[in-house]
């Protein structure tokens, strides 16, 4: 018996990016879309890495780390980095998840 099919955290993170422009519009103020669609090609990064522990504070099921991943997408300034999106996306391609806590509007 095999295991499940996974994405490769390279695929996995550049649907989680392609949800990100999709659903930025909607969930970001319009000054902090702008901001990022200006800059993004300089200064835009996406990051990505295991599951933090937050997750289980917005989620309500178990978060296998081979079976997640957690991509931030932001601006990285000379002083400061923006962070506009932490996503919690499943590699797993029979049992597709994306959840998105976005920055919150100032």
């Amino acid at each position: 018996m095999s295991g499940p099919r996974l994405y490769t955290i390279e695929e996995a993170t550049h649907q989680a990016y392609d949800i990100f422009l999709e659903l930025a519009p909607n969930n970001l103020s319009e000054q902090d879309v702008a901001s990022f669609n200006q800059y993004r090609e300089d200064l835009g990064f996406i990051e990505e890495g295991e599951p933090d522990e937050q997750w289980h504070d917005f989620v309500a099921l178990e978060i296998e780390a081979e079976h997640f991943i957690q991509v931030l997408v932001g601006l990285e300034f000379e002083n400061d980095d923006e962070l506009f999106a932490k996503i919690l996306i499943s590699r797993d391609k029979d049992a597709p998840f994306c959840h998105i806590l976005w920055k919150e509007s100032e």
